[in-house]
């Protein structure tokens, strides 16, 4: 099955970064595009028309809620009781997202990415046409295995997901 991304990861994170260091972020970037990179954030969330459509297609359906989406993936493998592979590159990101990340120092795939789903499908590419119909960022990310290594893949890397609450960073 399918593994199916509705919405742009880190978001949330950005408007909250953008909110709180406004003043500081004036002054590297120039305020036109500071202003429509704020705009075009807050109009990504996922309205009731998306989440039913993707409800009528999917098997399972994880709602983000003040995670992210590295957290988000591991526990629909956990709550699935699979393995998953999914392709970074094909995770939909807004480029004005991966800024405000970078200024926190954060990686975007485990920043807040509160209002996106994550679907499992395998109706991937019907589902993918109708909500790209009505102008929503969504794409075929990856799929679930039989194994329980939930793995995000960077080109030939592959990185394992960790149980959320257990960190990396130093």
């Amino acid at each position: 099955m399918d593994i199916v991304f509705i919405g742009r990861i880190a978001e949330r994170a950005a408007l909250m970064t953008a909110r709180e260091k406004k003043e500081e972020l004036a002054k590297v970037y120039p305020s036109s595009y500071f202003m429509n990179g704020i705009s075009e954030l807050e109009a990504e969330f996922a309205g009731e028309d998306v989440l039913m459509e993707a409800l009528r297609q999917s098997v399972y359906m994880n709602v983000i809620s003040e995670e992210s989406v590295a957290d988000a993936l591991w526990r629909t493998g956990e709550e699935l009781g699979k393995g998953l592979r999914v392709r970074r590159d094909d995770i939909p990101v807004a480029q004005f997202a991966i800024e405000m990340a970078e200024v926190d120092g954060r990686d975007p795939i485990k920043s807040d990415s509160t209002g996106c789903v994550i679907c499992v499908t395998d109706n991937s590419g019907p589902l993918c046409a109708k909500l790209k119909e009505k102008g929503i960022a969504c794409a075929v990310i990856g799929y679930l295995t039989d194994d329980n290594d939930r793995c995000i893949m960077n080109g030939e890397v592959k990185s394992y997901l960790t149980k959320p609450g257990i960190t990396d960073d130093k």
